[in-house]
């Protein structure tokens, strides 16, 4: 497994190295640290044996040797650094010495006269050892000081000196096994580092020898040699001038030696500088940054990487791995289920099984998919995980789209049929499902295949305790064949595993010992009971006095006593907080971000607080202490991969369970996920003190503020500049994943909800989610927190997301760009919004887009979506909704399943019979499910993993269906339509029933429930009193029809009752006994009631071909709606804040909503399905639900109302005409209206009426003229009076041109003769007898300028005549021209040759300018010019448009980002804008992403993007003005405005626009009215010439 964590050992002598490693723990490795994680995603530790305090907690020199040793083998880059001064270091004791050795030592001292007493008190024989030694003491007992035992340490040294020496000069020891006595922890350390390793090794090696002068410890040297040649100096020497520069000469080791220094803190700058640039170069030399993967290949490795880790765990053979190799050689259809008790190592046997099948079946090349999940873990991500690990082994199609719980049960269903034809057979293993299972649903695992292909087996596991969920497989796979038990293991076996365990740790037990062992084993022969055992025994002496109390059964037990151990050697509190922030957090913790996690803790870093010395600056918990303990858990901690990183995990979750119990109470669990969710949001990050209570000072309420030096958490690493071109790193940004994994998780568990809700709107959050390939992630965290915060906010976002059918890389890398384009409309409903766009604009996602929106279009409303599965096959047939927006649904096949209400997804009730439902009902929060053979069921959405059983009693009434329900103070009221019997339920038991006068067709409730009204099929309500069934009163209506609901408009004290034809009868119930009729409003009109609704006052009544509102108090009728012809409603509902109805029609796709001030329908919105019968309001939040055939869809309500108050026409834009300065614009739709629009305020502020469709406009360049035609009529309109100054008939003309100095207007027709008349006064100043294509005005009012059979003509505008021709029989055909506003003279004209010439008009000179290559496509397509003549586009081909630069001559292609739509591109000044479609594509045809246009604002001048805007809507018109805003219409008639800012050559259209408020329906645009009568006519033309 690749290590992500750059792990350096520091060795050094501690004496003399104390302000280098100082400075290099403050300064250098912090920075080291940030690169390490900027720029390869890696975290970066240095373990400094010394860096404790208190010399009595530094490591043992067996402790150290495994320090280097683990980080020789986990860190990818450099491992050790080594700090060699002027000092030697102590001498270590041996800390075991073999006991024929320590014997013959013993001899030598008695031989010499030395005392050996000193060394058997410092020593003691255990022959549980291999080979027996003698073993030093780590501690004297109690009744031993601590200065006498190091005094007699200090002795038993100078003694083990003089003995060695004398051993050595007399033969009795060799030389090289002397060396152990003489040399210091420093030597020992590199000799252990450097020696016998690989070359490789040694270049991940750096050591930095600072020595003082030769010339003054030259003569010392050499006497203190020949006096002792194992003296500290002469070691030192030999280990600086001999070992160091013998590996740089033969392994190239990487060693820098420094002389006479001044200081240590000179040196120390010097030192850190070096080191710093020496580390970067070896990490960024050895790290190897893996190209980015999709998350679907992290959870193929992931799970890799766990099976060999539970595969390591293998150690004692089990029987059952023949029923596995048989299982795999039979043709079964069947899964194989392994059944076993807590801790008989289910995970393990799998995991080798999983690691041998590719040998036991070598021959057939097999795949094998394992999945082990965890409590952390849902059935969604494990549904998820498989099916990527199986699109990837088999070569599927990939896709990244979030996907539902059903949409991918039916993938995993689908994929296994796929790979039945494949010849390489699927082995999937599945371990530890039972763990993950929601309790709080009713299980279901119909998802799993009953049969399965013959090459696909299938492994599971299940615990027995797991009652339920092996309770359902046994219902789905009712063959007993299917389960296979885990048989218990012999204590032989677990006597042979413990012996295996302690050979490999050197230990052995006495046979006294093993009496002891055998015994424990007869009552617990668990694996992991033996794991614990073992290491008990590791630290049994063969002195130690054992009992029969000494060992004791059970897996928890000994989990207890091994952390009683630690406890004892680490302390209770750093163990205690170890575990519980490991155990607390959702996928394990890295080695830093625990020491980290630590440093922040007040009471852990108390205890390093340097009592004795001033207050810190800074301060962190010495890693070495927690790679000590980390040691210690080593075998039940391991590391993992967890989306390309490691953290570490416990094997068994029964640690988990332990540490719960023993540590974590519930108030401590939030405390701690708080503290934790603190720190992975980068609290006391980069720098920031946090404040220290110590009980240090004198004033313990004192808090010292000091920088616990913990890296910063952005949510994107992104690299230091200077490091973009070094070998081997990155130089893209990429994902904090650990932030991500953890920080929304541990929001949630400690109640932080509102700092939650503010993390899911982050734009920094959503991008890093999708950067990380983490949809599916994104829309989890979305879902849950919607449960708990801004639901409304989150259910907009989650529904936008799971809009698009993928999410891509490149949709991802304009994931700004789209929620832009998606979400701006929305802002003025949730301001919240306003946060993520100012994060995405000050990332420069958004700014450096180059264009915002003005005025936006109509939007499209987003919606949540879900259905059952398979409901194509079975469409839904019944269906409730409750008020809080739960749904319960009941398909064709008589199943039923439950959507909540806030989420995509759902459950099926899974009943202990399979049972088909037939009907259901609901009231509040109660859902009542009939069967089909008159079962009655209760469901409660509080208690949704409970199904009751309703008792009912056989009667007469119990054979009916019961259609409807009422809940009311704890009882159920359920009635049949047409029946005069209301049966009553009380705790899921029936009891006495209410009995009416006639057949029972609605009820309700008032008096907080204690009153029940029954309106029954003869116009007559009875009210009942709850508690006793009596009958207090009843009254009947006028007409005596049976009634359809019944509502109370006022405060409970008036109810109004609505017959099945629509009248309505206003009742007083002041007096309930008494009701009183105060008014009636009698139905003019028959037809079928579909539905009411009351709200607001008002009173909706639905019927089958209209709808009528009425006043709630006076009854009476404001507004009629009839169905248009033809059709008719379903349903109609009233939104109480805007006035709108929202109706269902048939056989209609859409909502419908009507503006009930117009009565204008003024949106539609896809349900996507024709067959709709249910709408319903949500009480708590404007919710509006629609049930389908095929599924349900919910709309915020708000968000439809927006979208109706958009200003739009209904029909297509076609036309749209701008003001120069852009205060006001003008757009037609081909009907009798004009809209003038105001972009400021952004909407319509006039309607200019017609008397027939509209063809042409024209404005004036001042704005005050605005000419239209429309049916061969011209209108004159003044826009300052808002009048129709003319109306002319007769005119024959289908456009009109107007002169730029706007008094004099040209109208042209194909048919009859073209005019040039006066704006003001109508006359005719000239009639024009020719056709002119392409016709324009010059810019200095003086001629019109067209072609006329391939001749440019300029006719004279005062007297009709040609004054100037482009023709002749030296040129071609003319086919393009455009005349220069900057140069009033000159005309641009393109010929059929390809050639382009500059027309001088007043002097009727040409000039060829340019003649277009033969590669290149002419005649153009269109010619359009900038405004002032520099620049133009000649032509479109598929994804390059081609660029005129006319004044150098230049032709250009420029690329766009994909097909460029002709009829929607335009040129001012130096810039081009134009609407195109994605050049990408997915595998579906129905992405929302990859099917959106774009509009692109592009620099001619160099090709470069300006801006880019996401388009929702299909264009039908744009319009590009000279202050360089982008109007565009869209084909439902509304409008978007959108402004270029060009930053880098300061063209800024205008400051970007606030979002603008919505419409209200009740203001109307002002009407302008055309003249009743034309004022002018004029004669019909002749023909043209």
């Amino acid at each position: 497994m690749t290590s992500t964590c750059v792990k350096v050992y520091l060795c050094s002598n501690p004496e003399d190295s104390v302000v280098e490693r100082r400075f290099l723990r403050k300064i250098v490795f912090p920075k080291l640290r940030d690169h390490c994680r900027r720029t390869h995603g890696l975290d970066f530790r240095v373990i400094d044996p010394y860096e404790g305090a208190d010399s009595e907690s530094w490591p043992t020199q067996k402790e150290r040797l495994q320090l280097i040793k683990e980080c020789g083998e986990s860190s990818p880059g450099p491992f050790f650094v080594g700090l060699v001064g002027e000092q030697y270091g102590d001498v270590c004791l041996p800390e075991q010495v073999e006991s024929t050795e320590f014997l013959k030592l013993l001899q030598v001292c008695e031989d010499e006269g030395l005392s050996s007493k000193i060394l058997e008190n410092c020593y003691r024989r255990d022959e549980n050892t291999i080979p027996p030694s003698f073993s030093l003491l780590t501690q004297p007992g109690p009744e031993v000081a601590v200065d006498d035992w190091n005094d007699a340490l200090a002795k038993g040294k100078k003694i083990l000196h003089d003995v060695v020496m004398q051993c050595v000069q007399r033969g009795d020891i060799d030389s090289e096994k002397a060396q152990k006595y003489f040399m210091s922890g420093l030597e020992n350390d590199i000799c252990f580092a450097l020696e016998g390793r690989l070359f490789a090794d040694i270049k991940r090696c750096v050591c930095y020898v600072n020595t003082p002068a030769k010339e003054s410890n030259e003569t010392n040297n050499e006497k203190e040699s020949l006096a002792d040649p194992q003296a500290p100096s002469v070691r030192l020497k030999r280990l600086c001038d001999d070992f160091l520069p013998y590996m740089v000469r033969t392994h190239k080791a990487l060693v820098y030696t420094t002389t006479d220094y001044d200081g240590q803190q000179s040196y120390a700058e010097d030192l850190g500088h070096q080191l710093y640039s020496d580390l970067k170069k070896l990490i960024d030399r050895s790290v190897v940054k893996e190209k980015a993967q999709a998350q679907a290949q992290d959870s193929f490795s992931q799970q890799r990487d766990l099976c060999q880790i539970f595969s390591s765990l293998y150690r004692i053979k089990r029987d059952e791995v023949t029923h596995v190799r048989a299982f795999l050689e039979k043709d079964t259809t069947f899964p194989f289920i392994l059944t076993g008790g807590p801790c008989t190592g289910k995970s393990v046997f799998l995991a080798h099984c999983a690691d041998q099948i590719k040998m036991w079946m070598k021959d057939q090349d097999p795949v094998v998919i394992v999945e082990f999940t965890n409590f952390n873990s849902s059935l969604k991500q494990t549904l998820s995980s498989i099916c990527h690990q199986l699109t990837l082994s088999y070569n599927q199609p990939l896709s990244f789209c979030p996907k539902g719980i059903y949409e991918l049960k039916e993938m995993f269903n689908n994929l296994l049929t796929a790979i039945s034809l494949s010849s390489n057979p699927l082995i999937l293993i599945i371990d530890g499902l039972d763990q993950t299972l929601n309790t709080n649903e009713p299980l279901d695992v119909t998802w799993l295949p009953k049969t399965l292909p013959l090459n696909v087996k299938l492994f599971m596991s299940c615990s027995p305790t797991k009652a339920r969920f092996l309770s359902a497989l046994k219902t789905h796979y009712p063959e007993l064949s299917v389960f296979h038990e885990l048989k218990p293991i012999e204590s032989k076996s677990c006597n042979q595993m413990l012996t295996t365990l302690l050979l490999e740790s050197n230990k052995r037990i006495t046979s006294g010992q093993q009496i002891y062992v055998n015994q424990v084993f007869k009552k617990c022969t668990l694996p992991l009971f033996v794991e614990l055992l073992h290491r008990q025994l590791c630290h049994w002496s063969s002195d130690l006095e054992i009992t029969s109390d000494t060992l004791i059964p059970g897996v928890h037990t000994n989990i207890g006593r091994f952390l009683d151990r630690l406890e004892e050697k680490h302390g209770r509190l750093l163990v205690s907080r170890t575990l519980q922030y490991l155990t607390l957090s959702r996928h394990g913790l890295t080695e830093a971000e625990l020491t980290d996690i630590l440093s922040c803790d007040d009471d852990i870093l108390g205890a390093f607080f340097p009592v004795d010395k001033g207050v810190p600056y800074n301060l962190r918990v010495p890693e070495v202490i927690v790679e000590r303990l980390l040691l210690d858990l080593k075998g039940f901690l391991m590391p993992r991969n967890i989306l390309g990183t490691k953290t570490l995990f416990f094997v068994c979750r029964h640690f988990n369970l332990v540490i719960f119990k023993r540590y974590l109470s519930s108030n401590e669990q939030e405390e701690k996920h708080s503290f934790m969710a603190n720190y992975f949001s980068g609290q006391w990050a980069c720098g920031t003190a946090k404040a220290l209570s110590t009980t240090a000072s004198p004033n313990k309420d004192l808090k010292i503020y000091i920088d616990r030096q913990v890296p910063g958490q952005p949510w994107m690493f992104r690299p230091i500049p200077s490091t973009h071109s070094t070998a081997g790193s990155s130089d893209i940004s990429h994902p904090n994943v650990r932030k991500l994994q953890e920080l929304p998780f541990h929001l949630t568990l400690s109640g932080n909800t509102e700092e939650l809700g503010h993390m899911m709107l982050s734009y920094e959050f959503l991008n890093a989610m999708l950067q990380a390939m983490s949809p599916e992630e994104l829309v989890f965290w979305l879902e849950k927190t919607s449960q708990k915060v801004l639901p409304r906010q989150l259910r907009l976002l989650n529904s936008i997301l799971k809009t698009p059918t993928c999410w891509t890389k490149d949709c991802i890398a304009e994931f700004a760009l789209i929620m832009q384009a998606k979400l701006i409309p929305f802002v003025n409903v949730f301001p919240e919004l306003k946060e993520f766009f100012s994060q995405a604009s000050h990332d420069g996602n958004i700014r450096s887009s180059g264009m915002n929106m003005i005025l936006f279009p109509t939007p499209s409303v987003p919606a949540t979506r879900w259905a059952p599965p398979e409901v194509e096959e079975y469409p839904i047939v019944k269906a409730a909704v409750s008020q809080f927006g739960s749904a319960v649904v009941i398909q064709a096949i008589g199943s039923a399943w439950v959507w909540n209400g806030s989420d995509s997804e759902g459950f099926r009730f899974c009943p202990p019979s399979e049972l088909k439902f037939a009907n259901v009902a609901c009231s509040e929060h109660v859902f009542m499910l009939s069967t089909q053979d008159g079962q009655l069921l209760l469901w409660d959405v509080n208690a949704p993993s409970h199904l009751q059983e309703v008792q009912t009693r056989q009667t007469e009434q119990s054979q009916n269906p019961i259609e409807a329900i009422l809940e009311s103070s704890g009882k159920i009221y359920g009635f049949t339509k047409g029946s005069s019997c209301i049966r009553v339920f009380h705790k899921g038991i029936e009891v006495v029933p209410l009995q009416c006068t006639s057949g029972v067709m609605c009820l309700s409730c008032f008096g907080d429930g204690h009153m029940i009204c029954c309106g029954q099929n003869e116009g007559t309500v009875c009210i009942y009193d709850s508690q006793t069934g009596r009958c207090l009163s009843s009254f009947t209506c006028s007409t005596g029809i049976s009634l359809f609901d019944l509502t109370f408009p006022q405060n409970e004290e008036t109810i109004a009752c609505v017959d099945s034809t629509g009248s309505v009868f206003l009742w007083d119930l002041k007096m309930v006994t008494n009701p009183l009729l105060i008014k009636e409003s009698l139905s003019c009109t028959k037809g079928e009631m579909l539905s009411t609704d009351y709200s607001d006052d008002h009173l909706l009544i639905c019927k089958r071909h209209q709808i009528k509102i009425i006043a709630g108090c006076l009854l009476d009728v404001e507004d009629k709606f009839n169905a248009p012809r033809g059709k008719t409603f379903v349903q109609a509902l009233l939104d109480p804040v805007t006035h709108f109805i929202l109706a269902l029609m048939k056989d209609c796709p859409f909502l419908l909503v009507w503006n009930w001030v117009s009565g204008q329908c003024v949106l539609n919105v896809d349900i996507g399905s024709t067959q709709t019968f249910k709408l319903k309001k949500s009480m708590d939040f404007p919710y509006l639900t629609a049930v389908t055939s095929i599924g349900i869809v919910n709309w915020d309500m708000d968000l439809i109302s927006l979208a109706a108050s958009t200003p739009k026409s209904g029909k297509k834009v076609m036309t749209i005409v701008v003001e120069k300065y852009g205060e006001h614009f003008y757009t037609s739709d081909g009907s009798e209206w004009v809209w003038r629009w105001k972009v400021l305020d952004g909407k319509p502020e006039s309607h200019l009426f017609h008397l027939g469709p509209v063809e042409s406009m024209a404005l004036s360049v001042d704005g005050v003229q605005f000419v239209t035609i429309a049916s061969g009529d011209i209108y004159v309109w003044n826009t300052n009076t808002n009048e129709n100054i003319h109306r002319i008939c007769g005119s024959q003309a289908t456009w009109v041109l107007l002169t730029p100095k706007g008094s004099i207007a040209v109208s042209l027709s194909k048919k009859g003769l073209s005019r040039v008349w006066n704006l003001c006064s109508g006359h005719v100043v000239c009639c024009i007898y020719h056709h002119l294509k392409d016709a324009v005005i010059s810019p200095e009012s003086t001629f019109l300028l067209g072609i006329n059979q391939g001749d440019l003509l300029a006719i004279s505008l005062w007297s009709g005549y040609i004054s100037k021709k482009f023709s002749g029989s030296d040129w071609s055909e003319v086919v393009a021209f455009h005349p220069m506003s900057d140069h009033t003279d000159y005309v641009i004209v393109i010929t059929i040759s390809g050639a382009l010439y500059s027309w001088k008009m007043t002097e009727e000179t040409i000039c060829h300018q340019f003649q277009f290559p033969e590669s290149f496509q002419h005649p153009p397509q269109s010619l359009r010019l900038s405004s002032d003549g520099r620049y133009g586009i000649l032509s479109v081909t598929e994804s390059k448009i081609h660029i005129l630069d006319v004044y150098h001559g230049k032709l250009c292609s420029l690329n766009t980002e994909g097909p460029v739509f002709q009829l929607y591109l335009d040129i001012c000044r130096k810039y081009a804008v134009y609407i195109c479609s994605t050049s990408k594509r997915c595998q579906s045809y129905s992405c929302d992403l990859h099917n959106m246009l774009i509009l692109v604002a592009i620099r001619v001048t160099d090709g470069k993007r300006v801006g880019k805007f996401y388009l929702n809507k299909t264009p039908s018109a744009l319009s590009f003005s000279e202050d360089l805003c982008v109007y565009i219409g869209f084909e439902d008639g509304s409008i978007g405005v959108y402004a270029i800012s060009d930053t880098e050559s300061e063209s800024v259209s205008r400051p970007k626009c606030e979002i603008l408020e919505p419409m209200c329906p009740f203001d109307e645009p002002v009407v302008w009215s055309p003249l009743e009568n034309p004022d002018l006519i004029w004669d019909v033309a002749p023909a043209l010439l």
